[in-house]
């Protein structure tokens, strides 16, 4: 199954790739056989990537409004079962539960307050991949890993703005 020809070669039976797939190009030949090959993955490639990423994210406005809104989602709300599931399939359950206790004021917090704790984590970790919107769509969309930005927002929140003992909101 998924071969075809008879004899000395095979050649995998796959539609080829779209041009300039990240994924893999055919050509490479090993033995005889076709095989894919994963495009170079240098470290100036992955340099030049992520100042293209890093630039387009400095453009974004920081809505701090909307950050607390997906962070309470992801607590609280309709992205929880996704945060627990990707945490389960990680194996980060026990961080995660960690993380959360460590900054209980994320529960009770009002938006602006828990924006600008957002903001002040995004900004002194140059990190605007720990932003709660980011880390939602890249958790519905099935990146189980993102959960492990949640994991260190939340304690970094904790760090940088630890609550203290009469802090209920």
């Amino acid at each position: 199954p998924g071969w075809r020809g008879g004899g000395g070669a095979k050649v995998l039976n796959r539609p080829p790739l779209a041009s300039g797939s990240c994924v893999a190009t055919w050509g490479a030949s090993f033995g005889g056989m076709a095989i894919e090959t994963a495009p170079e993955n240098s470290f100036a490639a992955v340099a030049e990537s992520d100042a293209i990423w890093r630039q387009e994210a400095s453009q974004e406005r920081f809505d701090a409004d909307a950050e607390a809104s997906s962070l309470h989602s992801l607590l609280h709300g309709s992205s929880a079962a996704a945060v627990a599931a990707a945490c389960a399939e990680t194996s980060s359950s026990v961080r995660y539960d960690a993380a959360c206790a460590a900054w209980p004021a994320a529960a009770t917090a009002d938006r602006q307050q828990l924006g600008g704790a957002i903001r002040q984590v995004v900004d002194a970790l140059d990190a605007p991949h720990l932003k709660p919107s980011g880390i939602e769509k890249r958790l519905l969309g099935g990146t189980h890993a993102a959960c492990l930005g949640l994991i260190t927002l939340l304690n970094q929140m904790s760090a940088l703005s630890p609550p203290t003992s009469g802090d209920t909101a």
